[in-house]
């Protein structure tokens, strides 16, 4: 878990190094995209990946503690076939702590793994543009369809309890801006990011995750 509030908090319970291993590069990224055909699906991918973080609160020591998940967005490109979104969870790395919760005190599992996803059908490529434009101005979001992919979801507690492994693949995602007066929105109102989401899986079995999402930049709360 990385701490981002309170300041003087930070150097005691700075992230560890496995959480910025693995990260591709933006430039790396672009690449990869413009080498894939201009489909509905390169659009969604190219407007999403990046390095995001979700808010998160850990207790320590009796104190719950202000932190971020970090989540990558990613291309995920297979010769023949359209490019995929890559949702990668970083591990959280709770360390002591003895319970994770959301801001409405909703516990909060340790998430670890990646999923792949993609726009459902088989779009167009002449229209994707229009495409992309039409669905985020009228449904505010886009709705996939995760193609591979299970998560190891690890309760926060002392002792660790055994982990469970949700088979994703088949379920359905949904990805779009952080609307104004949302509970998303109220949420993720103390970080500066240009970009703010909400990404929601459900899989197969009917386990729903739901994450506010903020782009990370250099400036923090």
């Amino acid at each position: 878990m990385e701490l981002s509030l309170p300041r003087n908090r930070l150097r005691r319970f700075l992230v560890l190094p496995g959480w910025i291993c693995g990260f591709i590069s933006a430039g790396l990224t672009s690449t990869a995209l413009a080498q894939a055909p201009p489909d509905l699906n390169a659009l969604v991918v190219n407007w999403a990946m990046g390095q995001y973080a979700s808010p998160i609160f850990c207790e320590i020591n009796g104190q719950l503690i202000r932190g971020v998940r970090r989540v990558l967005l990613k291309p995920h490109q297979t010769f023949g076939r359209p490019v995929n979104l890559e949702v990668h969870f970083i591990d959280l790395q709770p360390d002591e702590a003895t319970r994770c919760v959301n801001s409405i005190g909703k516990s909060q599992p340790n998430i670890l793994g990646k999923i792949r996803m993609q726009i459902p059908g088989n779009p167009h490529p002449e229209t994707a543009k229009r495409d992309f434009k039409r669905r985020l101005k009228r449904d505010k979001s886009f709705d996939l369809e995760i193609v591979d992919g299970r998560l190891k979801l690890q309760e926060v507690a002392i002792p660790t309890p055994s982990a469970k492994v949700e088979n994703f693949r088949g379920g359905q995602a949904t990805l779009g801006p952080a609307m104004p007066a949302t509970d998303a929105a109220r949420e993720l109102a103390l970080f500066k990011s240009q970009r703010k989401m909400v990404l929601t899986l459900k899989s197969p079995g009917g386990t729903l995750i739901e994450l506010p999402l903020f782009l990370r930049e250099e400036a923090g709360p």
